[in-house]
C-alpha cells in the first residue's frame, strides 16, 4: 500500500472513531456522575398529572397503527410533490413521466389501503 493511502485510511478511521466517541464519551460520564435516587413514586410512570389506572403496555387497536402507515406514506408524497413541483415548469418529458409514475405508484398504495379497510375506522 502506497503512504497516502495507508494515511487516508487511517484518517477515515480516527474520524470514525471520533464520531463514534463524541456521543458517548458525555453518555457514559453523565452515566456514573448524576444522582441515583430512585423512589417507588419516582419511578412511576407520569402522564399529564393524572394518575394511572391500567397497565401501561396495554395493546392497542390495529387502526391506529394502520392509519399511522398509510399517514406516513402520503405524508412523504406530499413533501415529495412539493420539492418536485417548481422543477417540472421547465422539465422534459421525461421528467414529467417519471413524476406521473411516482404519481401512479403511490395511489396504487392508496387503493390497495382502501380495498384492504385500512382507511375504515373501525
Amino acid at each position: 500500500m502506497s503512504e497516502e493511502l495507508l494515511a487516508d485510511v487511517f484518517f477515515l478511521l480516527g474520524f470514525g472513531v471520533a464520531g463514534l466517541m463524541l456521543p458517548m464519551v458525555p453518555l457514559l460520564l453523565l452515566r456514573y456522575i448524576r444522582p441515583q435516587h430512585p423512589s417507588a413514586v419516582k419511578l412511576q410512570p407520569y402522564e399529564s398529572g393524572v394518575v394511572q389506572t391500567t397497565a401501561p403496555r396495554r395493546p392497542f387497536h390495529m387502526a391506529y397503527y394502520n392509519f399511522a402507515l398509510v399517514f406516513i406514506v402520503f405524508e412523504v408524497e406530499t413533501v415529495l410533490l412539493f420539492a418536485v413541483s417548481p422543477v417540472l415548469r421547465d422539465a422534459s418529458w421525461m421528467d414529467l413521466l417519471k413524476a406521473g409514475i411516482f404519481v401512479v405508484l403511490v395511489s396504487d398504495g392508496l387503493f390497495y389501503a382502501w380495498r384492504k379497510g385500512a382507511l375504515v375506522w373501525k
